[in-house]
């Protein structure tokens, strides 16, 4: 059961990875259908989009990262538990997974305007800090999270709904 949440929150971690990534507006029109030569250009596109944007390190990097967190919180998993599990993660098959997620959302013209703005400064800047705003950005979240359940608990409590732990 332990090791099913283990990679329920892997999962939802690396899933947390790719939303700041690509932080375009998403389409307000369905795409229309196009033809093959259209997808498959679409389909580099966003490989390139997934590339520029360091999208397979930085996943690789978390899961890293993720697994570090994880490890105090499970002594009774072994060494070889955790290796077997990294390896199996392969970053470059997450990207493939991307792919149709990207293009479901983005029209390929919004996908070069968006490999354009990587391309700038401005894009180098965002996906050099992502990381850093990323994980800010959750800590602030879990701080925030277990302050408001908690007021929510003494909410209840004085409400007559919990009783207080002696």
């Amino acid at each position: 059961m332990k090791i099913k949440l283990l990679v329920s929150a892997v999962v939802l971690s690396i899933v947390t990875i790719f939303n700041g990534v690509a932080f375009s507006q998403i389409p307000k029109n369905p795409t229309a259908p196009t033809t093959n030569t259209q997808e498959i250009e679409k389909t580099n596109n966003i490989r390139q989009l997934l590339k520029i944007t360091g999208s397979e390190n930085l996943s690789r990097q978390i899961m890293l990262q993720l697994v570090d967190t994880l490890k105090p919180q499970y002594p009774q998993v072994p060494q070889k538990a955790w290796d077997t599990f990294l390896a199996e993660l392969k970053p470059n098959e997450l990207m493939n997974e991307l792919i149709p997620v990207y293009a479901k959302y983005f029209t390929n013209e919004e996908i070069k305007q968006m490999i354009a703005f990587y391309e700038t400064p401005l894009g180098k800047k965002t996906i050099s800090v992502l990381p850093q705003i990323s994980q800010e950005s959750a800590e602030i979240g879990q701080k925030y999270g277990i302050a408001a359940a908690k007021r929510a608990l003494q909410k209840l409590e004085a409400e007559g709904y919990l009783r207080r732990r002696p």
